[in-house]
């Protein structure tokens, strides 16, 4: 790697993200951001990825950063170096609410590599602002739904199920077409589960049978336990009080779910007025 002359570069490309966000805050966003610019622009992709980090960072709340980072974005996207890139989109991702960033995160999806197009399906649901149905990265979601890459049906049955509010006919078939997933879901991924949870909370129809099958089976994940809640379909219950065990601990998180569950099991779902109905919701 090539010897740098100011040491507090130095020290950022050998330390890790926690380092660039504290030099970035310490530095101050106007001078954080003139660095920025110099080092996205070296020919070292060590000094890149730590230009790009930098400007993604104070582009949160830096009007000229962010123009600066959208500037520059096609020409990161298009990086040779994989860190580089993986910077760049992690640096577009986090830019809330940010519609400019949508094209350049949508070109990400293409990627070569499985990470960053990981971290541009991860930032979609957060620079995306009420989108409608027909949106195109709406449209791209629906379509990693069926992607042959696991962790990229997580993170798209995430982001349609539980970080958007969009619903269509083609979002709830992408995610139904996951539930037969039920078997293959692992801790790294879990498309089935994601997918289950965003039925869930649309009230669709087909995913209570799943679910219900699910709690009957050993170790449901807190997704399927979320999943329940959303539901909040008293038939539910027998399966949830079965799962309760004299060595659960009250501040688990998983039993905390197990109990978030059955107290929304046991009230049923609500009506709009936003009280609860006595009897199972008509499906």
């Amino acid at each position: 790697m090539v010897e740098h002359q100011d040491p507090a570069l130095a020290e950022l490309v050998a330390g890790t993200a926690d380092d660039v966000w504290r030099f970035t805050e310490a530095t101050g966003r106007e001078q954080a951001l003139t660095y920025a610019r110099k080092w996205i622009r070296d020919a070292d992709p060590d000094v890149r990825e730590v230009g790009f980090m930098v400007l993604g960072r104070v582009a949160l709340n830096h009007p000229p950063a962010l123009e600066e980072l959208l500037d520059h974005a096609e020409a990161g996207c298009s990086d040779v170096d994989l860190r580089v890139r993986v910077a760049v989109a992690q640096a577009l991702g986090n830019q809330s609410g940010e519609q400019r960033c949508v094209p350049f995160l949508l070109r990400l999806l293409d990627d070569a590599d499985v990470e960053v197009r990981q971290i541009a399906v991860g930032g979609l649901p957060i620079v995306l602002d009420d989108p409608t149905a027909d949106d195109p990265a709406v449209t791209a979601l629906v379509g990693l739904l069926a992607d042959q890459e696991p962790t990229l049906r997580d993170w798209a049955a995430f982001a349609l199920g539980s970080q958007l509010d969009v619903d269509s006919p083609q979002i709830r078939a992408g995610l139904r077409s996951l539930l037969s997933e039920l078997d293959t879901d692992t801790a790294e991924a879990c498309p089935a589960a994601e997918a289950a949870v965003g039925l869930a909370r649309r009230a669709d129809p087909e995913v209570f049978t799943t679910v219900a099958d699910r709690l009957t089976r050993p170790d449901p994940t807190s997704l399927w336990l979320s999943a329940a809640a959303e539901l909040a379909d008293p038939r539910l219950l027998p399966a949830l009080l079965r799962l309760r065990a004299p060595d659960n601990e009250p501040d688990d998180p998983w039993v905390e779910q197990l109990e978030h569950a059955i107290a929304r099991c046991t009230a049923g779902p609500m009506d709009d007025d936003g009280t609860y109905q006595t009897s199972p919701r008509s499906r």
